[in-house]
């Protein structure tokens, strides 16, 4: 398929792109405000009633290399049909829920639509628009993953309110619908990126396995007073399964993605990229909350205002980020959106337990406004640096390490915040000082990570056009 006959799509591959990222960002962000309510009228503790969040996430993060992995044997349009399908189903049983466990296995279900919907949504836009509007493209996702991010809370509260929480699944149950006849209507002669390849069921198991027991042993070691010898059991068997499938990776025959993939700088230092930036970016969005009411006394409601800033900022300014990845090199748009995250990564180090209103919602608009205007240059670059027979692996790859990044970004931040502050109690500082110290000793180790972003964004090169890398032809 040439690049004339691909772009047909588009519009058509960005309204369902745009729908199955709708579905991820806005059921994660509404879920999160219904577990209260879950916890009471299923009768389950807070430990428990935890899993719903947890079954979900790593449901995802462990399968989405996989899935990106099978959309280029299978096609775009068999990933999408299945993932809203299996989204659907997981949904329609949540809300029939008879108790908590029931509960957490219907989010592992809808886990796997999820997966399935999110490994593939840069690929297929990529693959739909021409070069010079890639860009623009994905910048138009990037917007809905805010817009998803920011409807979630408020829209979560009105549901459970008026209706109850059973609805807050039920409400995915139409956009499902919408998808799944979207993708059947205009996706059923999308062509298949490599339908000769070969699916390792080994490699699939033990890269699926690794990832899945290194977020446990990455959540174990986050929360504080469980035994750090579960921790390091599960990192020793995760690289286990992990090493098993470089093994695999390394022969042609049991091959699942190709590590060659990593081979190529813009992709490789593109990705690291990446993975330092939600290091950076969820180390604050996991500790602010805290600092806002424990230090500054806001109310719940307040926080949820103050933590809207961030993404607001990123919806206003994907659209120019996009503009101006389609007409200059993405990797410097990129690189300005890391220094401009520096700025921010340093006034928090300033906030203290008199800083103003201002000064915090300064730090997160200086936060929101570098995110936007690196994710979708970045993203733009790791898409565009791989030939389209690799499209649903880069895409896979790209979403494992957003969620890699924000688990190892929330258990770093709160391992080093446990750690100084409980030095700084102990040394004799008032509660509330020493927690305030804490928090920002955790950022000058932050501080560092987003400058070596910085430096991975810049130094890792720029796409050459007419590379095999850029055949929109293959």
């Amino acid at each position: 398929m040439n690049q004339a006959e691909a772009t047909r799509y588009k519009y058509k591959a960005l309204i369902i792109t745009g729908l199955g990222t709708f579905l991820g960002t806005f059921d994660a962000s509404v879920v999160n405000v219904s577990l209260p309510t879950i916890s009471r009228e299923l009768n389950s503790s807070v430990n428990i009633v935890g899993w719903v969040v947890l079954a979900y996430a790593l449901t995802v993060i462990s399968l989405l290399m996989v899935f990106g992995a099978l959309a280029e044997k299978k096609g775009f349009q068999f990933s999408c049909r299945y993932g809203f399908g299996i989204f659907f189903l997981g949904s329609l049983t949540c809300g029939l829920a008879p108790n908590i466990y029931f509960l957490i296995g219907s989010r592992a279900l809808q886990g796997l639509g999820a997966a399935m919907l999110v490994a593939v949504g840069p690929a297929l836009v990529t693959k739909s628009f021409p070069d010079n509007e890639r860009g623009r493209g994905l910048s138009i996702i990037a917007m809905v993953v805010s817009a998803g991010l920011l409807s979630g809370p408020p829209l979560g509260g009105m549901i459970i309110e008026a209706i109850g929480w059973r609805w807050v699944f039920w409400v995915n149950l139409p956009v499902c619908l919408l998808g799944f006849y979207l993708t059947g209507k205009y996706l059923k002669n999308f062509p298949i990126s490599a339908p000769d390849k070969k699916i390792s069921w080994p490699g699939a198991a033990t890269l699926s396995l690794g990832l899945l027991l290194l977020m446990v042993s990455v959540m174990v070691f986050s929360r504080q007073g469980l035994p750090w010898a579960l921790m390091v059991g599960g990192i020793i068997l995760a690289l286990t399964f992990l090493a098993a499938f470089v093994y695999f990776e390394n022969k042609p025959q049991t091959q699942l993605i190709g590590l060659d993939i990593f081979k190529n700088r813009v992709f490789s230092f593109s990705a690291a990229a990446l993975l330092l930036v939600f290091i950076s970016l969820s180390s604050v969005t996991v500790l602010m909350p805290f600092y806002l009411e424990q230090v500054k006394g806001f109310s719940p409601r307040d926080v949820g205002l103050y933590l809207m800033i961030n993404p607001v900022c990123l919806l206003l300014m994907a659209p120019l980020a996009g503009y101006l990845a389609d007409r200059f090199q993405a990797r410097i748009i990129s690189t300005i959106g890391t220094a401009i995250m520096a700025g921010g990564i340093y006034l928090i180090r300033l906030l203290n337990g008199d800083s103003s209103a201002s000064d915090i919602m300064l730090v997160l608009a200086v936060m929101g406004i570098g995110m936007g205007f690196f994710s979708t240059p970045n993203t733009s670059t790791i898409m565009g640096s791989v030939s389209k027979r690799k499209l649903g692996s880069a895409s896979g790859i790209n979403a494992t390490i957003r969620s890699l990044g924000i688990s190892l970004g929330v258990a770093l931040a709160l391992a080093l915040f446990e750690f100084y502050r409980i030095r700084f109690e102990n040394s004799g500082l008032p509660a509330g000082q020493a927690f305030v110290e804490g928090f920002r000793s955790v950022y000058k180790y932050i501080i560092f990570i987003i400058l070596a972003a910085m430096l991975f964004s810049f130094v890792r090169g720029k796409i050459v056009l007419g590379s095999e890398s850029d055949h929109r032809n293959d």
